[in-house]
């Protein structure tokens, strides 16, 4: 059993080459870096989304060690807050299952 991080971008304009070659290392680097790849997904974009969304995707937690969780949470909720200062003009959702996540300062909150 686990939760999800949902998450997603849209904006009248698609990326563009430049963003597209900034988003993708992005993504690569956090989920080679993420420390419980064996537990739990890693940031997983959907290939076919609606012409609005440049960005949509989720990621399947593990809830069976609490610590992990929270650890995997806090660690993707950075992963998410790198791309949206990426790509500010986009409008941003982030939620876990049906709890929605804040912009706060800069940054993701739950």
């Amino acid at each position: 059993m686990g939760v999800s991080i949902y998450y997603s971008a849209t904006r009248t304009a698609q990326l563009s080459e430049e963003e597209s070659k900034k988003v993708l290392p992005i993504i690569k680097k956090h989920n080679d870096a993420f420390p419980y790849k064996d537990e739990a997904e890693t940031l997983g974009i959907y290939e076919s989304i609606e012409p609005e969304y440049i960005l949509e995707g989720s990621t399947k937690l593990n809830i069976d060690n609490e610590n992990v969780l929270l650890e995997s949470v806090d660690y993707w909720l950075k992963a998410l807050t790198e791309l949206t200062l990426l790509l500010p003009d986009a409008v941003w959702s982030v939620h876990i299952d049906d709890d929605d996540a804040n912009w706060i300062d800069d940054h993701w909150e739950m």
